[in-house]
């Protein structure tokens, strides 16, 4: 299976180079800088044609004038009602899709299977100043809208006011594809709960550990296997009409774009939505879903997303052919029906070549091969280009848009043929017709065993019960019926997330076909009553002291004043929990430093001469630095010097061989534990403890070390031993200069040495 993406900005364009733009950035600053990058001259033609008068001489000044002019409700009006059908179309397909910009190549395909002029809209937009182009530094000032009609300019960003997006219906494309005029059949229609139940549980598997990215945006291996290997968000959807491929890559795709998970800032993983995302949501989730599933760019239809020689790799064109089928359905009327073949006639008639699966070729797939076309879902014979047309909008239309609840599926009674029509939360979704009605609702659909299973209905579950159950019960299974299980961990998560344990247990009853079972009240009990064990503290400081005398001394003393306060609690040896930082008795402490565990360590030890000794500065030092020097050193005797200036006594720890191999034990390996010198003392480990963290010999491994004696010679005086060094008769007679006076003399050069040195009037002696 591929790799998951983040669906973050970046992989939701595939292809296209990073946006300079974080994923939060507001689209009106976006907006704004934009447009202030184009040349001033093109900005003094949009303030004209609005009559908008400015004196502004720089372009970035001149770009806000024009921004602000559009928040402006009369400005807005005035735009909007010189804006023709087709420019509300475009612009609508932003509010649509829920999307802050478009890739140019994927906003020209959507409308040109509108069977609109996208070239002449989109730059007719652009010298309005209604939509911005995020234009290469190259081109930057150039005019934006001759550059989107440039070569190669698919992969451009279009960028739409917010103002201009919302608040409007887009208009419908002209000439509706034939209805049929026969009856229809075998009508199939999705409850619409398969993608919210799915992304309660990619929510819930969030909450109990969050999902870690690289800096490419990707999984990191062992979050993607825990994704990818879950049952419930891997599996097959139930009722479906066609495959959905890369279903992980969907679900968190679409939890992305809707809110339930969200990244992180401090390391950019991706983490649970706080659980009053559903009281807030879960009404609307439904068309939140819609609307995210027609904006989503990292994931598309086809199930082998692999290049292969004999056809192009699938791309971004079937996302957005999404909003164009379903516009093109909701031209009918609310009661009736068109086959899919009908669909893609009128789409051939006004879009040739929308059926094509990659951007690398501008031209329709049938231009090379008019009649044949490679299937790339399947190694089997190839297809014509009419049943690859049908077999993008069944994709399309029979997979996401059947499982989200937005289409409905039959067949031509007289001839067989796939017939489709918008079912209320579709027609509601495109702004074409009133909410779609609320669902019956079964009060007592659940059946809670004593095993702690429980199997729940889906004709009695709705978005609001779906959120409600995924607080504190795991999915286990969904299928025609839901399994759920209650688990220490999913009760936890209940607690954490706001649930007591009597409101679990009225959930279950009030919706149980039967008196729950006393094991489940044991259970839920029993766990909630664990975890009240631990006290949660949303602030605290800790107080450290030297001693763990110094700070039994110090809570009765302070306890002894009579302030009401509420006790300190003694934490670990030597530390004090306060729950409120202004109750510390500050005049009678003197506090040598302040901890935010947010930042990165200090280097709070040093090592000593001996390079085995590490000695901990008190001044410096965190909660965790004792930790980390206890995986893989023993601390010394309690020193007998008089503390450091700082106020407390600088602790030693021996670093040995044994607790090496404790370390080696545990897991510490030495790249960790340099990582962990160099972050803690500033430098790699010293010599004395790479020493001993060198593997041990094999057998018959490595050799002895050479070792010799050696004869020092001691001159009189430098001076005399560099004549000695120096001169040509007595220079190859002498080893290495060992100081200043002393040199080594090999053994056998002894007596020749002692021989040229006469001829010079000097003796030496052997000692």
């Amino acid at each position: 299976m591929a790799s998951i993406p983040s669906t973050g900005t970046p992989a939701d364009r595939p292809g296209r180079p990073a946006s300079p733009f974080p994923e939060d950035a507001d689209p009106r600053f976006v907006f704004r800088t934009l447009l202030g990058r184009t040349p001033l001259a093109f900005l003094r033609g949009i303030a004209a044609g609005r009559g908008h008068e400015s004196e502004a001489v720089r372009a970035p000044t001149l770009a806000g004038e024009l921004t602000d002019q559009l928040d402006d409700m009369l400005s807005l009006a005035a735009v909007r009602k010189e804006l023709s059908d087709e420019d509300r179309l475009a612009l609508g397909l932003f509010g649509l899709t829920e999307s802050r910009s478009w890739p140019l190549a994927g906003l020209r395909h959507t409308l040109k299977a509108l069977a609109v002029d996208a070239d002449a809209v989109i730059a007719g937009l652009v010298r309005r100043g209604l939509l911005a182009v995020d234009l290469p530094p190259e081109i930057e000032a150039a005019d934006p809208s001759h550059a989107i009609t440039a070569e190669a300019s698919g992969d451009l960003e279009i960028w739409a006011h917010p103002s201009l997006t919302s608040g409007g219906r887009p208009r419908l494309p002209a000439e509706p594809p034939a209805a049929t005029a026969g009856s229809v059949v075998q009508v199939r229609e999705s409850d619409g709960l398969e993608p919210i139940l799915r992304l309660a549980a990619l929510w819930q598997r969030t909450g109990a550990g969050p999902l870690r990215r690289t800096q490419q945006g990707v999984l990191y291996k062992r979050d993607r296997e825990r994704i990818e290997e879950d049952g419930v968000l891997s599996a097959a959807v139930d009722d479906a009409l066609v495959e959905l491929p890369a279903l992980p890559t969907l679900w968190i795709g679409l939890a992305r774009r809707v809110g339930l998970i969200h990244v992180d800032p401090g390391d950019e993983s991706l983490q649970a939505a706080p659980a009053e995302f559903w009281t807030e949501n879960a009404v609307h989730l439904p068309q939140m879903i819609a609307s995210a599933w027609l904006g989503i760019r990292s994931w598309n239809e086809w199930a082998d997303p692999t290049p292969t020689a004999d056809g192009p790799a699938p791309g971004p064109p079937l996302a957005f052919l999404r909003p164009a089928a379903l516009l093109w359905l909701a031209t009918l009327e609310p009661d009736a029906w068109t086959t899919l073949d009908d669909l893609a006639a009128r789409l051939d008639a006004v879009a040739p070549g929308w059926e094509r699966i990659t951007f690398e070729d501008p031209a329709s797939p049938a231009a090379t091969n008019p009649r044949r076309l490679k299937n790339p879902n399947r190694r089997g014979p190839a297809l014509t280009r009419e049943a690859q047309a049908a077999r993008v909008l069944e994709r399309i239309l029979l997979g996401g848009a059947y499982a989200l609840g937005l289409v409905r599926v039959g067949e031509e009674k007289e001839t067989n043929r796939r017939a489709v029509q918008l079912t209320p939360l579709g027609r509601y979704v495109l702004a074409v017709g009133p909410p779609p009605p609320p669902r019956p609702t079964f009060e007592h659909f659940l059946f809670v065993q004593p095993n702690l299973e429980v199997i729940a209905y889906r004709q009695g579950l709705t978005p609001p019960l779906v959120g409600r159950l995924s607080r504190f019960a795991w999915w286990s299974k969904i299928g025609a019926a839901v399994e759920l299980r209650l688990t220490q961990e999913s009760i936890a998560l209940g607690l954490e997330w706001g649930l007591t344990a009597s409101q679990i247990l009225d959930v279950l009853s009030q919706h149980s076909q039967r008196a729950l079972p006393g094991s489940v009240k044991d259970a839920v009990d029993r766990w909630a009553d664990r975890r009240e064990q631990v006290t949660f503290y949303s602030a605290a400081t800790l107080i450290e002291f030297n001693t763990r005398a110094e700070r039994d001394q110090a809570m009765i003393s302070w306890e002894a004043e009579g302030a009401p306060r509420r006790p300190f609690v003694a934490v670990g040896d030597r530390f004090l929990l306060v729950e409120n930082a202004q109750e510390i008795p500050t005049a009678r402490i003197s506090t040598t430093a302040s901890r935010d565990y947010r930042l990165p360590p200090e280097r709070c030890v040093a090592v000593e001469a001996d390079g085995v000794t590490l000695t901990l500065d008190p001044a410096r030092s965190d909660l965790l630095v004792e930790a980390e020097l206890a995986r893989f050193a023993d601390e010394g005797p309690p020193p007998s010097s008089a503390p450091s200036r700082a106020g407390g006594a600088r602790r030693k720890f021996l670093v040995s061989g044994a607790s090496l191999d404790r370390a080696a034990d545990a897991g510490l390996t030495p790249p960790i534990l340099a990582d962990w010198f160099r972050r803690r003392t500033g430098e790699g480990p010293p010599p004395a403890v790479r020493l001993m963290m060198r593997p041990a010999p094999t057998s018959g491994g490595a050799k002895p070390w050479p070792a010799r004696r050696l004869l020092i010679l001691t001159a009189p005086s430098a001076d005399l031993l560099d004549g000695v060094l120096q001169h040509p008769e007595t220079r190859p007679l002498l080893g290495d200069r060992l100081g200043p006076v002393s040199a080594v003399v090999p053994e056998e050069s002894i007596d020749r040495l002692r021989i040229a040195l006469r001829a010079f009037g000097l003796e030496f002696e052997l000692g």
